[in-house]
Formats: C-alpha cells, structure tokens, sequence
C-alpha cells in the first residue's frame, strides 16, 4: 500500500510541476508578445531597387489604452517616394485602431488617404464585429464612391493594412502557418505566414552590426498599396520587441527592400 501511495504522489508530483512549467512558460510567452507593443516606438525604413533608394516608410505606434484584459491601439504609416524617381510616385498615410486581447491582435477601423496625380483616395473600414459586418466608406476628390455594409462571419478576426504588420510581429514567437483574414480593396481576402524560429544574422546598416532575427515568409493574396503582392518575407528581431530589421516584397517595379534605417524606442537596443 505504501509503494502504490508513494507512486501515487510521485506521478501526482510529476503532473503538478509539468503544470507549472508549462504555466510559466505560457506566462513568458504572453508577457513578451505584451513587451512587442511599445507606446510611442517610431520606426523608419528606406525602400530600396536593388541599390536605388525609392523612397520611405515611417511607422508609429500612437497609443495604448487599457480596458480591463483589452488594450485599445493605435498606429500609423506614412509611406512616400523620393523627388526624380521614374514611373514612382507615391504618397499615402495609414492610420489603424486594433483590439489585443488574448494574445491576438487585429483591427477595429482602418484610415487611409492615398494621394495620387488623378486625385486622393480616402478609404474607412469599421468593424462591427458582434453585428457581423464592416462600413466601408471610400471618397475619390472628396465625392463618395463607395458606401456600405458587408456582411462576414462573426467568428473572423480582420486584418488591415497597417495591423497586418503588427499581427506579424506579435505571432513571430510561433513556428506554425496560418492563413489571416484581410479586408483589402474593399472586399474580403487574405495573407499566408509562415513562421520559422530558426535563427538568422541579419546586416543592420545603419549601426554597422549583425541583429540575431527570426523569419517570418508568406504569401499576400490580394494587391496592396503600390502593386504590393504574392510572395514577401521579413526578418524580426530575436528578442521580447521583435523589431523588423529587413524585408523583401514584390510589387510594380519588382522586388523591393525595406532597411530599417532608424527607431525610436528606449527600452531596446539591438
């Protein structure tokens, strides 16, 4: 009786303290996707043809606001070209307002102004989830071109264009593939990741070092803003921030780079 007792507390002990590591390491986990979101982090990339600068990319993360286990955040993105290039011109500003909750992020409304030589395109999304749909709203030199209601499943979590960028980064720790849905071009799509924890070395130009990433790969099943699609592939910081260092993309012109070319945020340094 005595063995069976102690084998009893041996297997019981064992049970408790796989529990508690797998408590900790879930705690980790949640606590460093927590870390990537940092209010007021400014990161600025040079977009790059081969060795010709085409143009900018500048990103902000706003705002934090917690409600409970609901943090409300808001970002931007100014993207533009530089003066002289050929056959490139162009000039947007994104701003997006996510939801993070359970580990997940994903957006609320999504702004965009995109101005071009024919004229500025606004866009709005506002995602209604408990209603199941989302209010688009698009405006060509200030004239209405497209205002309704589209219906989705309740149980879809979306994307934007800018919350796509921080959903990458917050899901950087895991090594599966998924497929994310997006609302892009005023209809429902979606994205590819494909996670690797693999760990590459990664040329940081600007300070002259190496930064220890991990990749993050996918395919973009839709064309975004410049001609943006089909297969893409970034580089992460591999650290509780998960700066993105480089990336590669397709888009009119061909295969582009984005270097990250400055930040602002003082609890990282890589």
């Amino acid at each position: 009786m005595k063995l069976k007792t102690g084998a009893l507390i041996n297997s019981y002990l064992r049970i408790v303290g796989s529990f508690v590591i797998l408590s900790i390491m879930f705690l980790q986990s949640a606590e460093a996707q927590e870390k990537v979101l940092y209010e007021g982090e400014e990161l600025k990339y040079v977009v790059y043809y081969g060795f010709i600068e085409l143009g900018e990319v500048k990103m902000k993360l706003v705002s934090i606001r917690e409600s409970g286990n609901v943090s409300f955040v808001t970002a931007s993105c100014e993207m533009r070209s530089y003066s002289g290039i050929p056959f490139v011109e162009l000039e947007s500003k994104f701003e997006s307002d996510m939801i993070y909750k359970d580990g997940e992020i994903y957006s609320r409304e999504f702004r965009a102004i995109d101005k071009k030589k024919e004229g500025t395109v606004e866009i709005n999304y506002k995602f209604e989830y408990d209603s199941g749909f989302v209010k688009i709203l698009k405006k060509f030199k200030g004239k209405v071109e497209i205002d309704k209601r589209m219906e989705f499943d309740k149980n879809l979590r979306f994307q934007d264009g800018l919350s796509l960028f921080y959903q990458a980064r917050i899901n950087s720790f895991k090594t599966d593939s998924r497929m994310i849905p997006v609302l892009m071009n005023e209809s429902e799509t979606s994205v590819n990741y494909y996670f690797s924890s693999l760990p590459e070395e990664i040329d940081f130009e600007k300070r002259d070092i190496d930064v220890l990433c991990v990749k993050c790969s996918g395919m973009a099943n839709f064309v975004g803003i410049f001609g943006l699609s089909g297969e893409f592939a970034g580089w992460f910081s591999k650290d509780y921030a998960r700066v993105p260092i480089s990336a590669q993309m397709n888009v009119i012109v061909g295969n582009i780079n984005l270097e990250l070319d400055s930040y602002t945020r003082k609890d990282w340094q890589p």
